[in-house]
């Protein structure tokens, strides 16, 4: 029987088409919120004549010839932001542009958090930190059973033995759906706003927000960012799970500062309206990192806008890659294709270092690779649950950024991203899917280590005539195997004219001549994709499918071998 995916990924849109940092293609549909519509002035309203937005409504009710009422709803972040509803006016973006004072106008999209399915909550007492295979790999047994690999994990104990375990006066906003901050493994670790008291209806520090004492909730318009959903408290426990305090988990920060924001409802889903608000928040409260472990909606401008001012801020945004099995170089999954320098966009890594079957992947646009796959961590009502997602990879890495400005606060964020990237671990199933070529690795970061990267050269490789092609539709519960054998080859790849299988439930595996995995494939994939490599001169191709929804396979006419 197969795992079923909770509502917030079967929600999901078709990803639009790839663009350029300045053109932004041809967009597919994607959920949105019916009649609404983000709108962005020129330049801030002028607060002595009627204010901008209404008469924007107006002008559009007149030129429209509508008879309902056109509705304005403003941001609490921004002058020169609103939402327009126009329900029954199906030309409302072409009319909204059409007027001098509007900058640009777009559908409310929605959003969703970037989690699987996720296991029943183990009970365990920092007594559960042998189980968080992502912070400590000695083998152990994922949630799952699968046994993994020593070292297949982000190299943060040698950095806690030498002292360096975060640090309060860096901020991290998680931009989810809340955190539950009176979790016991948590509360030592929330940023509380000292200059609000709670509870007097006023707004004391002048901020816009009334009693914003423990952050914000986009999603319900409420002055705080309680978790009603487990995803950001389970993100919060990954980044800054108090450590050594004989409870629960160990996050990679045992001391920071968390902003909760909700932006995402308790299904998990939100709006393009509250995540633009929910950035702006963070921004203005000064935060060092924001974590992301979000997306699914189309390309918008505004979204594109907040995220360039958090960089002008100096912020890092770290950013889930998503979880459709896509290559996000070929088909952008926004927030974390934004062709921004901040952006630091993750993928999922198991606990035998291979790529999450489930993970988007990008040689360009996807920069590392973290721990994802059975992720043990704090969830709201003082407990504890594993989940599965590039959610769970992105606040590994968000955690890891914050360590390293605990250590060295004079970091900027392009010096965080280049560092995570260049001292990432090699693995060669990584090689081709992120830009890293590879899994981050805290103690080298912290200190500056490159590892070396033995990957043969692209001139050396030579064409090898080799054929392997399943059915067309393959057949169901079957297992198909192909072996490869080149003789007096040192390396060998192959090169694949075209995969289509289900996402997630048929897979190719890759094997060496020993029978170790180099790359899992599943889902559909350009004409041409190649693998890693395989060291010696045989490999095997693997197949297996499972009982329903047969697509129409792959082919294979050649490999690539280096003598």
């Amino acid at each position: 029987m197969k795992l079923s995916r909770i509502i917030l990924l079967c929600l999901f849109a078709p990803l639009s088409l790839i663009h350029s940092a300045h053109a932004k293609g041809k967009a597919k549909s994607f959920p949105f919120i019916p009649g609404e519509y983000v709108v962005r002035l020129k330049s801030e309203p002028n607060t002595k004549s009627l204010n901008t937005f209404e008469d924007i409504a107006l002008q559009l009710q007149k030129k429209s010839g509508l008879k309902s009422s056109i509705q304005v709803r403003h941001f609490k972040t921004s002058d020169v932001f609103a939402v327009i509803t126009a329900k029954e006016l199906k030309s409302a973006i072409a009319l909204l542009k059409s007027d001098d004072r509007v900058a640009y106008a777009e559908p409310n999209y929605l959003f969703h958090a970037f989690d699987m399915k996720g296991t029943p909550a183990i009970p365990n007492n920092d007594d559960k930190f042998t189980q968080l295979w992502g912070m400590q790999n000695t083998g152990q047994t994922d949630a799952a059973g699968q046994v993994g690999k020593t070292g297949s994990d982000i190299n943060v104990v040698p950095v806690w033995n030498e002292g360096i375990t975060g640090s309060k006066n860096i901020k991290v906003a998680i931009i989810d759906t809340g955190v539950d901050y009176t979790h016991p493994d948590l509360q030592g670790n929330i940023l509380k706003n000292t200059s609000e008291i709670a509870g007097d209806g006023i707004d004391n520090d002048g901020n816009g927000f009334v009693d914003d004492v423990y952050g914000w909730n986009f999603a319900d318009n409420l002055a705080n960012g309680m978790d009603d959903h487990n995803h950001g408290t389970h993100c919060a426990g990954t980044i800054g799970g108090m450590g050594n305090n004989k409870l629960g988990v160990a996050g990679v920060n045992w001391n920071v500062s968390i902003l909760p924001i909700k932006f995402l409802n308790s299904q998990g889903s939100g709006s393009l309206e509250s995540a633009v608000q929910a950035i702006q928040y963070a921004t203005k409260a000064g935060v060092n990192i924001m974590s992301n472990s979000w997306g699914g909606g189309a390309y918008t401008q505004s979204l594109y806008d907040v995220i360039k001012e958090a960089k002008d801020k100096g912020i890092l945004f770290v950013a889930a890659a998503g979880n459709d099995s896509n290559d996000n170089d070929a088909n952008p999954s926004y927030p974390a294709s934004y062709e921004i320098d901040n952006v630091l966009s993750v993928a999922a890594t198991d606990n035998r270092d291979q790529i999450a079957v489930f993970s988007n992947y990008g040689r360009t646009r996807v920069h590392v690779a973290a721990p994802g796959v059975k992720i043990l961590s704090t969830v709201k009502a003082n407990d504890y649950a594993v989940f599965s997602g590039t959610s769970m990879a992105t606040p590994h890495v968000a955690g890891i950024a914050a360590l390293m400005l605990s250590s060295n606060p004079s970091l900027s964020y392009s010096q965080i991203k280049d560092t995570l990237i260049r001292t990432s671990d090699k693995v060669r199933g990584l090689s081709k899917k992120v830009v890293a070529k590879g899994r981050v690795n805290v103690y080298n970061a912290i200190h500056g280590i490159i590892p070396v990267d033995n990957t043969p050269a692209e001139n050396l490789w030579k064409d090898f005539s080799f054929s392997a092609e399943t059915p067309h539709p393959y057949v169901e519960n079957k297992t198909y195997q192909f072996d490869v054998s080149v003789s007096n080859a040192k390396y060998v790849r192959i090169v694949f004219d075209a995969i289509e299988t289900e996402s997630g439930y048929d897979k190719i595996s890759v094997k060496d001549g020993n029978g170790d995995e180099v790359e899992n494939l599943s889902g559909t994939y350009a004409a041409g994709y190649t693998t890693d490599y395989v060291v010696g001169s045989k490999a095997s191709i693997t197949f297996k499918t499972d009982g329903s929804l047969n697509k129409n396979g792959f082919k294979v006419k050649k490999v690539q071998v280096i003598y």
